[in-house]
């Protein structure tokens, strides 16, 4: 920006001039459900770079020349990118099933992508989408834990273990920042899905 441009300016405005600095961007759609108040703190930074496409994948590593293979950590079936590890890979594919089952979601959609774009069109309440997008955060973060696991302890955790973990996190969580108005409606469906975890 120039001294000339700015003095054809009949007002100056700082938005204005903002925006012509920054240019123009793309809206996301899945920014509410990133940085959702539900979620906890870690989960959200972590499916914000999976979101990105910013996690150090071993394809992303192997094309930078760190790493000597492309293949997943985890599975050693495909390459390990976005795509792969959220939700094609058998691992999280299965981890995905079980959540699903859980929170009584009957979608098809297998890609994160998807998932945050079906639960935006989705016919479910304000603070039922929040817990779902803390369940897809607290899943994120969790298979990329276990990939994290499979890269420098050579081992696998559990599919079972970590449905478990994703479950606990976010019942605590959401029990301990719980709106104080809210329906009966979602108070019941929230005590529902606590329950199944007890049972």
């Amino acid at each position: 920006m120039t001294e000339n441009s700015l003095k054809q300016m009949n007002v100056y405005s700082v938005s204005y001039v903002y925006t012509l600095l920054v240019g123009d961007h793309t809206r996301v759609h899945w920014d509410k459900y990133v940085w959702n108040r539900l979620s906890i703190p870690k989960h959200r930074f972590v499916i914000w770079l999976a979101m990105k496409r910013r996690l150090q994948t071993t394809e992303h590593l192997h094309r930078i020349g760190v790493s000597n293979t492309s293949n997943c950590l985890i599975c050693g079936n495909g390459v390990e990118d976005h795509v792969h590890l959220f939700f094609s890979c058998y691992y999280s594919e299965k981890i995905l099933k079980k959540v699903k089952d859980w929170m009584g979601i009957k979608t098809q959609k297998q890609e994160l992508m998807e998932l945050i774009r079906w639960l935006s069109r989705s016919n479910h309440s304000k603070f039922q989408k929040q817990v779902l997008a803390a369940v897809w955060a607290a899943m994120v973060y969790y298979i990329w834990g276990a990939r994290n696991d499979a890269y420098w302890n050579s081992q696998v955790v559990n599919i079972d273990t970590i449905v478990h973990r994703i479950q606990k996190m976010v019942i605590e969580r959401v029990y301990s920042v719980l709106p104080k108005k809210l329906s009966r409606k979602d108070r019941e469906w929230m005590r529902s899905r606590a329950l199944l975890v007890c049972n």
